[in-house]
């Protein structure tokens, strides 16, 4: 190296040093043609193009130092700063990357460190949030920099592993949130967009499924946990289940549901082990029978039910204990209320409702909440991607098993949801006995006893069984054989008030002493009632022994009224009840008592034809005809309806209608003579009166072959020829009116021949009003008087 090279090298440093870069660059160049390969040269030449702003020159001469074999980081370093200085963001980032593999392949750590923290800020400066996180993410676990973040000495320290992961979390669901709101907006208002809730829900599936959120999240509970920060472990393992939960209300697909529901139940299992979240636990109790792992349902209870005093499920969970702990008291029943109605959307809620409605016998609150349950544990189901057949049967069995208790009247509903049930757990023995009881209300007895017989075979002491083919044989005329089935329920189980009813009732049906003496039917019923005094049946028996064989009618009045008052749909009480009180002329309670029967239970039929029957005595026909349809919607072929209906409508002056009601009752029974006798008057009152006097010789044929009590023969008898004479004589007007003289004259002759034998049949009789009553002598009157207006006309 000769001396002059020497002398401008050195003063080429002396410039860079003094700033004068002006002067370094004209001596670089001299350099340069003096020795083209110096490294150092390469490196003073670009410091000065930087300074000089010689952008282009300055990077051509940096790139082609990094390519020379004896290059340093020295190069790297200058085209950083000279892109720095020249504001060329993308060729700076590059450029910064290319120094950061520099210093790692030279292992200078903390270099590399300091020169990746540049790009954490170049990126922040950008304000590109999502290249900010892809930079972070190379610091993470799964990075290719994960080894930086264990730098010592370095200036800025480098964040720990669940520090830069927290700052990625926030990062990524702030950009999340405004990625959703920003294409919301765009797509609200395109056309054929659908309502804002699909937009939203389609919006949130594309970005989620972009996002690397979940994953971010994974590895921060990771971090923490290999760092041994429990607190903050649990912290972030609860957002990761909120996360998962919010995931699944945009997932559509199955598969996708199921995957994440997996991951679900790992992170709500491993939250409950820590005791410290209300949710997971809850979501533990709510797929508790979707899950193929034995689960101690009873521990997830108690210990939610211990943590949680303020857990939306603590009533429900209350409930399952007293439930499982066999406390069916209304207390339970008020735990599932309330647990119901504050978690109005939980399966497991809505369950128990059901359970404890059916166990405390609140039977129609059970069949009527449970389409509402079904419904939420189906919607449930759906969103979690799982089958919650377990709810899902129970709530079907108690329903069915609270129709069964209800009446014979929801037998079928019953008989439904059994079969259900079966068809989901082939093998459930309380499904094939509660099938069997159905179908024996239904009269279906040859299925019914096959199920019962098939349900003692597993269990000879199922006393449910034997009292239900015990019920059958009763239905079947084999009333010693159903005291045999009833005695052997009684024996297995003497506390089950319903046998005792039963026995009761064969008793009553084998007649004779076992109905009067007081150790057989009397004393079943009163067993049963003193075993569960909310048994309508036991007081409706016993109120019929006290009335037919006790002879206290009281007492019987009583027994009735106690019947109905437990059971408004309890017939054969009310019926009795009603009666009693027409006896005694008391028609408020007999119509309070009619009109509380048909409220509890529209399809009562006799309590809307009794209460027909007793509004049409009372004159009040508008009710009586909707009282009459009422019942004849129930019975069609009801004869005394239609004739209570016919002479409710003839009462408001309906003719047209009664007409028709009456040819109803004909219809039915064409031999019945009021049906005949109703007819005729309804045809006459509308005029057509060749029709009514047909009706009326029908109605007298057919009471003279029928065998009527002495006094109902004549009252017959009476009203046939008083009604056909005032038929005729209406007849005679008419055709008066149409100039038919021979036919008003012969039709007053038979009108006063009617009135003829009418009052001879009667005139012998004693203190009989039937011969002098206004209406006879007015008919004769004006059969006469036709008679008189006709027969001069007709002579000339």
């Amino acid at each position: 190296m000769s001396v002059i090279y020497k002398a401008k090298l050195k003063s080429a440093k002396a410039a860079i040093a003094e700033k004068n870069y002006d002067y370094a660059y004209d001596l670089c160049h001299d350099l340069l043609e003096m020795d083209e390969s110096n490294y150092n040269i390469h490196i003073l030449l670009g410091v000065s193009c930087q300074n000089m702003e010689k952008w282009d020159e300055g990077e051509r001469v940096y790139n082609k130092a990094m390519a020379m074999p004896k290059a340093n980081v020295l190069a790297w370093q200058g085209i950083c700063a000279l892109y720095e200085a020249a504001k060329n963001q993308p060729k700076y980032l590059n450029a910064l990357i290319a120094l950061r593999e520099r210093y790692i392949s030279e292992e200078s750590y903390g270099k590399a460190w300091e020169t990746m923290h540049r790009l954490i800020l170049l990126s922040e400066e950008s304000g590109d949030q999502r290249r900010l996180v892809n930079t972070l993410r190379e610091l993470t676990d799964t990075g290719a920099y994960h080894s930086l973040l264990s730098v010592v000495d370095a200036d800025p320290s480098p964040p720990s592993p669940a520090e830069l992961l927290e700052r990625m979390y926030n990062i990524e669901r702030a950009l999340d949130e405004k990625t959703v709101d920003s294409e919301v907006n765009k797509r609200k208002t395109r056309l054929g967009a659908g309502p804002i809730s699909k937009v939203r829900k389609d919006v949130t599936t594309e970005v989620w499924a972009q996002s690397g959120l979940l994953n971010t999240l994974r590895q921060l509970v990771a971090a923490c946990e290999k760092s041994g920060q429990e607190p903050a472990r649990l912290q972030w393992l609860e957002q990761l289940f909120q996360t998962l939960l919010e995931r699944f209300s945009v997932i559509d697909a199955l598969q996708g549901k199921q995957s994440v529901s997996t991951e679900l139940l790992a992170v709500a299992t491993d939250l409950a082990a820590a005791e410290t979240c209300p949710s997971a636990f809850g979501y533990l109790i709510e797929t508790s029978d979707a899950s193929s792992e034995a689960r101690d349902l009873r521990a997830l209870v108690e210990s939610y039910t211990r943590l949680f005093s303020g857990g939306e499920l603590r009533e429900s969970a209350l409930a399952w204990i007293a439930i499982e702990n066999k406390d069916h008291t209304p207390e339970t029943l008020t735990l599932a209320r309330a647990g119901c109605q504050r978690a109005p959307e939980s399966p497991f809620a809505h369950v128990q409702l059901i359970r404890a409605a059916t166990l405390c016998k609140e039977y129609r609150l059970a069949v009527s909440s449970s389409s509402a349950a079904r419904e939420v544990v189906q919607k449930f189901g759906d969103c979690f991607g799982i089958h919650l057949w377990r709810s899902l049967l129970a709530i079907d069995m108690s329903a069915a098993d609270a129709n069964t208790h209800i009446g014979p009247e929801n037998a079928a509903d019953a008989e439904y949801l059994y079969r259900k049930c079966l068809e989901v757990d082939p093998g459930n023995s309380q499904a094939t006995l509660g099938l069997g009881l159905s179908l024996c209300a239904l009269g279906n007895y040859d299925e019914c006893r096959q199920l019962l017989k098939a349900s003692l075979e597993r269990d000879e002491q199922n006393h449910l069984a034997l009292g239900a083919l015990g019920h059958v044989l009763l239905v079947e005329g084999d009333v010693s054989g159903a005291v045999e089935y009833l005695q052997q329920a009684i024996a297995v189980d003497p506390n089950y008030a319903s046998h005792h009813v039963s026995l009761g009732n064969a008793y009553w049906k084998m007649g004779d002493e076992w109905q009067q003496d007081k150790q057989y039917a009397y004393a079943s019923w009163i067993s049963a009632a003193k075993l569960d005094p909310s048994v309508s049946e036991a007081f409706s028996g016993l109120g019929k022994w006290y009335q037919q064989h006790g002879n206290d009618c009281d007492r019987a009045k009583k027994c009735f009224s106690k019947a109905v008052d437990l059971n408004r749909a309890n017939g054969d009480a009310g019926q009795a009840l009603a009666e009693m009180y027409l006896s005694e002329g008391s028609d408020d309670l007999c119509e309070d008592l009619l009109v509380k029967a048909t409220e509890a239970k529209h399809d009562q039929q006799w309590a809307w034809k009794s209460l027909g029957f007793l509004l049409l005595r009372q004159d009040n026909h508008e009710r009586a005809i909707v009282a009459f349809r009422n019942s004849l919607s129930l019975d069609r072929t009801d004869v005394l309806c239609w004739e209570g209906l016919c002479e409710s409508y003839m009462a408001i002056g309906r003719m047209g209608t009664s007409v028709k009601v009456a040819k109803k009752v004909v219809e039915l029974d064409p031999g019945r003579v009021s049906g005949h006798w109703l007819c005729a008057r309804a045809c006459m009152f509308a005029n057509d009166l060749e029709t009514s006097l047909g009706h009326f010789e029908s109605a007298a044929k057919y009471a003279s072959l029928t065998e009527f009590i002495p006094e109902l023969q004549a009252a017959w008898t009476q009203s046939l020829s008083v009604g056909r004479a005032e038929c005729l004589v209406a007849c005679a007007e008419k055709w008066y009116a149409e100039g038919l003289l021979g036919r008003v004259v012969d039709s007053s002759n038979a009108a006063l021949e009617a009135l003829k034998i009418h009052i001879a049949k009667f005139e012998d009789e004693a203190e009989n009003e039937s011969c002098s009553s206004y209406l006879i002598w007015s008919l004769i009157s004006a059969a006469c008087t036709w008679i008189l207006r006709a027969w001069p006309m007709l002579e000339s």
